[in-house]
C-alpha cells in the first residue's frame, strides 16, 4: 500500500505542513507523520475526505492507475488541441479539470486557451472574465504545486497574460520569479514584455545583451563537447559538432568579417586535428586553410591585444558595453609548435607546403 507516500507527495504539491493537513482533517500531527512513514494507515472513513481535500480520486490516493491518470490527462489535452477552436478547447479542458482538479498541465493549458479569448472576443466582459479565470488558474499552480517546472510554466503564462493586458510592471515582476532552471522563459518573457510596453530602448539593449551571451554560451558548450568527443576518440562525431561550431561562429559576420576571429581560429584548428585523426587529408587540408585564414585576420586586427572586444560586430551588438563581453587575450600565434603534427601527417604534400608557405610569408 502506497497511501502514506502518496499523502506525502500530495501534501508537498499543495505546499502545506503536516500540522496544516492535520487541522484540515481533524487528526493529530503525529497521525499524519505515522501515515507518511507507513507506520499505519488512515481510518477507512477518512479516505474520501482526504481524496476530496486533495482533489483526487480514492484510486489515485492509493496509487492505483497512475499511468492511466497521466495518459488520460494527455488525451484531454490532445483532444483540446485537436479541436482547432478556442471555445471548444476551453470546454474540453474545463471538463477535464473537473475530473482531474489538481492537474497543473490542464490548469496551464486552460489558462492559455482563456487568454486567447482576450485576442479574439469583441465582448469586453467576456474578455475580462476569461483573463480573470486564467490568472486564477496560474496562481493556483504557483501557490500549490511543488514541481518547479510547472511553477515556472505558470509564471511564464502569467507573464504573457499581464503583458498582453497592459500590466507591464506586473509582467516584469512575475517573469523575474522564474527559476534559473528555466532561464529561457525568463529572457524571452522579459523581451516580450518590453515589446508589449513599446519600451524600445530597453528591448534593444536586453535582446542584444542576451543574444550575445546565449551565443557565447553555445560557443563554449560546443567547444567543450568537441574537445571531450576528441578525447574519447569519437572523431567523426567531433567533426560534425566542429562544423556546426564554425557555422555558429560565423552567423554574425555580416558587416564585420573578423568577428571573434580567435574563437574561429581555435575551432578550425580543432576540426583539422579531428580530420587528421580520421586520416582524411582532403578535409584536413581545407580546415588548415581556414586556420590560416583566421590567423591572418587576427594578425591584421587593429588591436592585437584583445581580438574579442575590438571586433565585436557593431551591426548587431551596438548597445553592449565592453564590460558585458567576455575578454580573452592572444598575443601571438605559435605556428611552429602548432603545426608539428600536421607537418608529420602531410609530409611532402605539395599543396600543404604551398598553403603553409603563403600563410606564413
Amino acid at each position: 500500500m502506497n497511501i502514506g507516500i502518496n499523502i506525502y507527495t500530495l501534501r508537498k504539491e499543495k505546499k502545506i505542513t503536516q500540522a496544516q493537513l492535520a487541522e484540515k482533517l481533524g487528526v493529530s500531527e503525529q497521525a499524519i507523520s505515522k501515515w507518511e512513514n507507513n507506520q499505519c494507515a488512515p481510518d477507512v472513513s477518512l479516505f474520501p475526505i482526504i481524496a476530496d481535500y486533495f482533489g483526487v480520486s480514492i484510486d489515485r490516493l492509493f496509487g492505483y492507475h497512475m499511468n492511466s491518470y497521466a495518459d488520460e490527462v494527455k488525451a484531454v489535452m490532445k483532444a483540446a488541441d485537436g479541436s482547432k477552436d478556442t471555445y471548444k478547447e476551453i470546454e474540453i479542458l474545463t471538463k477535464g479539470l473537473e475530473k482531474y482538479p489538481n492537474s497543473p498541465d490542464l490548469k496551464i493549458a486552460l489558462a492559455f486557451s482563456l487568454s486567447m479569448v482576450n485576442r479574439i472576443s469583441e465582448n469586453e466582459n467576456e474578455r475580462n472574465n476569461a483573463i480573470e479565470k486564467a490568472i486564477k488558474l496560474c496562481t493556483e499552480v504557483i501557490d500549490t504545486c511543488g514541481d518547479i517546472n510547472y511553477v515556472d510554466k505558470a509564471l511564464n503564462m502569467l507573464t504573457r497574460i499581464y503583458g498582453e493586458t497592459g500590466e507591464h510592471a506586473k509582467a516584469l515582476d512575475t517573469v523575474k520569479k522564474i527559476s534559473a532552471d528555466n532561464y529561457f522563459f525568463r529572457i524571452v518573457g522579459i523581451a516580450t514584455t518590453y515589446g508589449y510596453a513599446h519600451n524600445d530602448a530597453a528591448l534593444m539593449r536586453f535582446v542584444e545583451q542576451n543574444l550575445f551571451h546565449c551565443w557565447l554560451a553555445a560557443d563554449l558548450n560546443l567547444q567543450v563537447l568537441t574537445s571531450r568527443l576528441t578525447e574519447m576518440g569519437r572523431y567523426s562525431e567531433s567533426v560534425e559538432f566542429g562544423k556546426l561550431h564554425l557555422k555558429l561562429l560565423s552567423v554574425f559576420d555580416d558587416g564585420c568579417r573578423d568577428f571573434y576571429s580567435a574563437h574561429k581560429f581555435f575551432a578550425a584548428l580543432a576540426l583539422a586535428h579531428n580530420y587528421r585523426k580520421l586520416e582524411d587529408k582532403a578535409n584536413c587540408l581545407e580546415a588548415i586553410r581556414q586556420v590560416f585564414h583566421f590567423g591572418i585576420q587576427i594578425n591584421s586586427a587593429d588591436n592585437k591585444r584583445d581580438y574579442h572586444i575590438s571586433v565585436r560586430n557593431p551591426l548587431y551588438f551596438a548597445n553592449i558595453e565592453d564590460g558585458e563581453a567576455m575578454e580573452e587575450y592572444l598575443s601571438g600565434i605559435p605556428y611552429e609548435s602548432m603545426l608539428v603534427s600536421f607537418d608529420k601527417f602531410f609530409g611532402n604534400d605539395e599543396e600543404y607546403i604551398m598553403i603553409k608557405k603563403n600563410a606564413l610569408a
